[in-house]
């Protein structure tokens, strides 16, 4: 997700003093389930915490309509109510699986002895045009189709041009529902790459992603008193993530501005994601990444400045973004624990190595090895070239000259962090290992 456990931990605890423990349970529980309602789940927790910090927070209180929105909020004459959601491209993707259609070929070159990766994907595209606006659709089989059409028509090609010695393999489809251009280099391997048009990029101001969650939480608010909004998250949407620079697309601004003018019940819209800046092109420093909002309030609410001050307030209390919502959302959907600091390690010297605490239990535990470098899929790992691993190589010449560690120490970190340190000092020579001087 895109913040660090610990600090979400810490987010649960703190609510539990403001809200009935119940509800904070499901939202607990909701985090533990893996699907990309975790990400949602993750949204409403830094909300509800942030906003609990700044007024009298209540959870799901009963309208008069019996729809029941996430928040009730009170700060001396500031009343509002407000929905928390979170939106993504899911639906685009599915309607344009490039995705599956590349772990379809790789899971099918696997089956062909093929080594992993080496593969280049190119996905032509077309635009449909409506009165509304145009969109972009890739050409592709539909998600259900996409087996069969792996079997059928990419399979056969590549065992021919394998069976005739013909490398790298390249399969080439194009007609009217199906433009493919795929190209298998071994030597290429373990890298893949695919290439293809920007789908994801709104076009029509009523038709995508973001206008669709705005407008199914319109029906929630109907009937609250006071200032009424929605707050959406990034669950991994272009038309909030501020990537996309096409010339055609049609501004988030444009879109809420819309969705104001058709839901009148709604006074405010506040957008939250992440904005990630680099240094340069190198990869040390790891890129700086902030939490970011953008609030659009309807002109006829008289509230802009009081809204603005509080909503600031309260994403000072947001946790320190770990990742982005594209890696958020990919993340959300693995059922495993993200690394820590494995394959990390610091030496000062030869006497005193660093690494972390749970590489360093799960060494001890014999589920992996220091050569095995902090992959996180040890087994797959294994099967590919390693590198030598230098921690391992100090400790092994401690140890054979006789030196064993004197001291282990934990180095705890913060929230921010999702792992700690451990420090082994190396002693001076032990004859119980070492020539007698």
């Amino acid at each position: 997700m895109i913040y660090q456990r610990r600090a979400l931990q810490r987010r649960l605890d703190e609510l539990r003093n403001v809200l009935d423990g119940e509800a904070v349970d499901k939202i607990a529980e909701r985090l533990n389930r893996v699907d990309r309602d975790r990400g949602a789940a993750m949204w409403e927790l830094v909300v509800l915490h942030g906003l609990s910090r700044c007024g009298s927070l209540q959870n799901e209180v009963a309208l008069a309509s019996l729809r029941r929105p996430d928040i009730l909020f009170d700060q001396g004459a500031l009343r509002l109510t407000a929905d928390v959601t979170t939106v993504s491209d899911e639906g685009l993707d599915k309607d344009n699986p490039y995705y599956e259609l590349s772990q379809l070929i790789e899971a099918a070159k696997n089956k062909l002895k093929l080594p992993i990766g080496g593969v280049d994907l190119r996905v032509q595209s077309k635009h449909e045009s409506t009165r509304r606006g145009t969109r972009t659709v890739l050409l592709l089989p539909s998600q259900g189709e996409l087996q069969e059409f792996v079997r059928q028509r990419i399979v056969p090609q590549l065992r021919a041009q394998m069976t005739a010695g013909e490398f790298p393999l390249r399969v080439a489809i194009d007609d009217d529902d199906v433009g493919l251009d795929i190209t298998i280099d071994p030597t290429k391997s373990p890298y893949s790459t695919c290439g293809f048009a920007a789908y994801d990029v709104p076009k029509i101001k009523d038709r995508n992603p973001l206008y669709n969650a705005l407008k199914a939480k319109a029906k929630q608010l109907r009937g609250a008193d006071g200032i009424t909004g929605v707050i959406v998250g990034d669950g991994d949407c272009v038309a909030l993530s501020g990537r996309s620079t096409n010339w055609d697309e049609v501004s988030t601004r444009s879109i809420v501005a819309e969705f104001f003018r058709q839901f009148s019940s709604v006074d405010f819209v506040l957008l939250l994601s992440v904005r990630e800046s680099r240094h340069g092109w190198m990869h040390y420093p790891p890129p700086a990444r902030q939490n970011d909002a953008s609030l659009f309030v309807r002109d006829e609410c008289d509230a802009r400045s009081e809204l603005n001050a509080l909503f600031r307030a309260m994403i000072e209390h947001f946790p320190k973004p770990a990742m982005m919502p594209v890696n958020g959302a990919l993340r959300a959907r693995e059922d495993d624990y993200d690394l820590g600091h494995h394959g990390g390690y610091s030496m000062l010297g030869s006497s005193i190595v660093r690494l972390g605490l749970r590489e360093f239990t799960e060494i001890f535990a014999g589920l992996r090895t220091l050569q095995d470098n902090g992959a996180k899929y040890v087994d797959a790992a294994r099967k590919l070239p390693q590198e030598p691993n230098h921690l391992q190589a100090i400790v092994l010449r401690n140890l054979m000259v006789g030196r064993l560690p004197e001291s282990i120490e934990i180095i705890k970190t913060d929230e921010e962090d999702n792992d700690d340190w451990v420090e082994i000092r190396f002693g001076e020579i032990d004859p119980a290992i070492a020539p007698l001087r």
